[in-house]
């Protein structure tokens, strides 16, 4: 009896430990978290990271308690080296972008999650220069149709799905299993064609041979991309207020060329004078490796 009672005890403990093992490895990706995604062109890898949830990176403009910066709050460089080489953050070949919604229903005219209506759209522009920090360098952008909201959501969805089936809060992919290279085409050699066929032009920017440019306390920057909300319904009982079809710029989310991923937010109106290095206007978090 004793051996019996033994052995369905370390049964039941290799059992635990193994669920344990693969509860730590499975993605930590759900519907309407925000990805940061990375492709090569003429690559076979990509890289997709998760950065929590879309609605977490709203700016002062679309909800004041959802405001709040962050450095270096996620460790990329292993998985960027591993992807791309040790030499990825002087890689002009190298994209980045951002790309998050929770659903492309179009029938639910009444559901909020997380102060966003289904078929809410964040999505990235590049910025063009360092410029100031919580002010867009980009233009924005405005979906002219409710269908174009639709097949924007279906090709964010269709572009993280695979993320959902691999390990961890960044993984690398190659082309055969990612989505990234399918939903951002190149038109031609360094041009890039419609991101999930509603955003022409692309929504990423390409990596340069020295650093993007020192962004506040985010240091030398190989990344920066402006992040922008779209809103399909703007009349929905419960949602965070915004402009019908046009994107409002929440903050900007950078790369540092140590592959540390930092998140400049819009800033409070009345603090508008403390913008950059000032004390106490930037939250530093823990950092985790991926």
């Amino acid at each position: 009896m004793k051996s019996k009672i033994k052995r369905h005890a370390i049964l039941l403990a290799s059992t635990t430990l193994l669920a344990a093992a693969s509860a730590t490895a499975a993605s930590t990706y759900t519907p309407g978290n925000l990805v940061l995604f990375f492709q090569q062109e003429g690559g076979t890898n990509t890289v997709y990271a998760d950065l929590g949830k879309a609605a977490n990176f709203r700016g002062t403009a679309a909800g004041a308690a959802d405001g709040t910066s962050q450095i270096g709050f996620l460790d990329l460089n292993s998985t960027l080296t591993g992807a791309f080489g040790a030499g990825w953050a002087s890689d002009a070949t190298i994209y980045a972008g951002l790309a998050g919604v929770f659903s492309s229903n179009n029938t639910n005219a009444t559901a909020v999650v997380d102060g966003d209506p289904y078929r809410t759209l964040y999505v990235s522009a590049a910025r063009g220069s360092v410029g100031t920090l919580g002010e867009a360098d980009s233009a924005g952008y405005t979906v002219n149709t409710s269908s174009g909201m639709t097949s924007g959501a279906s090709g964010i969805i269709a572009m993280n799905l695979p993320f959902a089936a691999l390990d961890g809060s960044a993984a690398i992919a190659d082309t055969d299993t990612s989505k990234i290279d399918d939903q951002n085409p190149f038109f031609s050699t360094g041009i890039q064609g419609t991101a999930f066929s509603s955003f022409a032009g692309g929504v990423q920017q390409a990596g340069s041979a020295s650093s993007f440019g020192s962004f506040g306390e985010a240091g030398s920057t190989e990344f920066a991309l402006d992040l922008y909300r779209i809103l399909a319904r703007n009349t929905v009982s419960g949602q965070v207020a915004g402009d019908l079809r046009t994107g409002s710029y929440e903050g900007t989310i950078s790369v540092g060329t140590n592959g540390l991923v930092s998140f400049q937010a819009v800033p409070e109106p009345s603090s508008l004078a403390l913008v950059g290095l000032a004390a106490g206007s930037l939250v530093l978090r823990r950092r985790r490796s991926a």
